[in-house]
């Protein structure tokens, strides 16, 4: 698998005390997951403190497309269900769920971290064959440290990592221009940094704009 080039992007730009090399968690995992699971083709780590993913894919599922699903669709866009189908019939979510599937991805299954009662990481292994984690998710969660009783299947078929891990270089940029904002605030208003971020937030709120927004008039004002 290789990285995504948002990720790399993302990768060279993130620095944190907690956690100095992502992508060695990453390569680590990668050699876990594919060794239990050989269907593998895929896996995002989502660092939940930060609300940051990066995401390893083989060649095949980076270029995949999502099904087009207009012939199982109503004219307003919904799915039509079978007549008998029951509003929670789990196999009938899991179909449907299917249909709206990321080409080349059959199955996938999430694994919380938690560390001291908290969760701090989401794995998601994406893979090809719809029963690839069946019978292997014990395996994975001993092999990864992940809380078991949190695993989850199948929820994201639409490979939504993906655009949360394209995201992140862009999601960064906006973290460093809030976090020059909340050090210039704090230093001409002789506020710590925690207080000036309250501050910064007030004021995005009181004006209907995202703290980015607030911190780059703030940034422009003090310079």
């Amino acid at each position: 698998m290789e990285l995504l080039p948002e990720s790399r992007e993302a990768l060279d730009e993130y620095v944190a005390p907690s956690l100095d090399d992502v992508e060695a968690l990453l390569r680590v995992i990668e050699g876990w997951a594919v060794r239990a699971v050989p269907e593998c083709v895929a896996l995002s780590v989502t660092l939940l403190e930060e609300d940051l993913t990066f995401t390893l894919v083989d060649d095949a599922t980076a270029s995949g497309a999502r099904r087009d699903t207009e012939a199982a669709s109503t004219p307003a866009g919904t799915a039509e269900p079978a007549e008998d189908a029951h509003a929670l019939d789990e196999r009938g979510w899991a179909e449907m769920a299917r249909e709206r599937a990321f080409s080349g991805i059959e199955s996938t299954v999430c694994l919380p971290v938690v560390e001291h009662g908290r969760a701090v990481l989401n794995i998601d292994l994406y893979a090809s064959t719809a029963h690839a984690f069946r019978d292997r998710i014990d395996g994975l969660v001993e092999a990864l440290g992940a809380w078991q009783a949190g695993a989850v299947t199948n929820a994201d078929l639409g490979f939504d990592t993906l655009r949360r891990a394209e995201a992140a270089p862009e999601r960064l940029r906006e973290q460093r221009l809030v976090d020059v904002a909340v050090g210039l605030v704090a230093a001409r208003a002789g506020l710590t940094t925690d207080d000036a971020l309250s501050l910064l937030r007030q004021g995005a709120s009181a004006a209907g704009v995202s703290e980015s927004q607030a911190a780059a008039v703030a940034r422009t004002l003090m310079s």
